[in-house]
């Protein structure tokens, strides 16, 4: 093999397109040193009723397109674009452009826009076809604007320098460290009411931080930096083969023009599987210093998930619990916390064409059937 189907292979395998399939990146690996540029990508048409009164229900659907050019030598350009409907609108968004080197053996550096890994979900799980379930754990929101849309964070992406290490060790067991520096968190909303367009949520609405006072803030917003601060953080992983992998991330920035108020989380991910039993869960723990008055408290928010499949020939029954807890200033509670219970069915029609149906517990509100049809290619 190469040097060129090495190091392709290995960015493909390494996540460099949110952890595909392993026999689809290995095709798309080779397609890519065919033909020097590879189109792909995922979408999904969802269809989610709210079972209230008035039976509220919806049509969405979207489409991300990813791009892929060998450059020559050890240079990958890729790019992800995602075209939407939300409400009446249609969104565009840049997920990510970076170009990555791939010349050390153990080393790939990439610039640009950028998916961050922390936690798993955001850089690994949250294509449509790869997720198990319609819907994205209460951690992270597929928010637009970079502003967390019902959940504790959006989809972290922003632009900067990423380094990812592998070092294989003893008996099958593997290290990987991410080590990242981007412009970092901006502050979206400084106003106590939080009417940001985003909705009525855990990350912007009514009962969100601006609620109390907090400020929003968003990433990947801007490529202008508000403050000569850059955000810093990591992923460190212990990795057995494919069925065992943990990680611990951790990221800290200033959010604010003066570089006074910091915004910093750390994650615990685990990911086990056996045969046909697959085993997910993520906690965060997210700290926000803001100020109120002539003081400076910090606005403390948590949540975890942990989700639970198995596969059986085509179909794959799927449960996840997602919680976030009560959010606190000096341990009092300060913001309501949220619960959900999802269930589901999934019939996989091809290895990335899954059919999911899934129904959503919801103890302080409406529950949701959901019906999605997502498809990688």
């Amino acid at each position: 093999m190469s040097r060129i189907n090495r190091v392709v292979t290995a960015a493909v395998a390494g996540g460099l397109l949110l952890s595909m399939a392993t026999a689809a990146a290995a095709q798309d690996g080779a397609a890519l040193t065919r033909a020097n540029m590879l189109f792909t990508g995922y979408g999904s048409a969802t269809y989610q009723a709210a079972l209230n009164n008035e039976f509220e229900n919806n049509f969405t659907a979207s489409i991300s397109p990813i791009f892929l050019y060998n450059m020559g030598g050890d240079v990958l350009f890729e790019a992800e674009l995602e075209f939407g409907l939300s409400g009446e609108a249609t969104t565009t968004t840049l997920e990510y452009a970076q170009i990555d080197y791939l010349g050390f053996e153990r080393v790939i550096i990439t610039a640009g826009k950028f998916m961050i890994p922390f936690g798993i979900f955001g850089d690994r799980l949250h294509p449509s076809w790869i997720n198990k379930l319609p819907t994205p754990p209460l951690l992270f929101g597929h928010g637009h604007g970079g502003v967390a849309e019902g959940s504790l964070l959006p989809l972290l992406s922003d632009a900067g320098v990423l380094v990812r290490f592998a070092q294989p060790l003893r008996s099958g067991w593997a290290l990987n460290l991410s080590l990242y520096a981007t412009q970092g968190p901006t502050l979206v909303d400084e106003t106590a009411d939080g009417d940001d367009g985003h909705g009525d949520d855990h990350g912007a609405g009514d009962d969100g931080p601006a609620s109390i006072g907090a400020p929003v803030v968003g990433f990947g917003i801007a490529f202008d930096d508000n403050n000569k601060n850059k955000m810093i953080g990591g992923r460190l992983g212990l990795v057995k083969g494919p069925n065992f992998e943990v990680n611990f991330s951790a990221f800290n920035a200033m959010y604010d023009e003066g570089n006074y108020l910091s915004y910093n989380a750390h994650a615990v991910s685990l990911q086990w599987g056996m045969r046909s039993v697959e085993f997910k869960g993520e906690y965060v723990h997210l700290m926000q210093e803001f100020q109120r008055d002539q003081t400076f408290p910090t606005l403390i928010t948590s949540g975890y998930y942990a989700q639970i499949s198995r596969r059986v020939g085509r179909w794959e029954p799927v449960a996840r619990w997602s919680q976030l807890f009560d959010g606190t200033i000096e341990s009092e509670a300060v913001l309501p916390g949220k619960e959900i219970l999802a269930v589901g069915l999934n019939y996989w029609i091809d290895a990335t064409i899954p059919v999911k149906l899934a129904y959503e517990v919801r103890p302080d509100a409406d529950d949701s059937l959901l019906l999605q049809w997502a498809f990688g290619f």
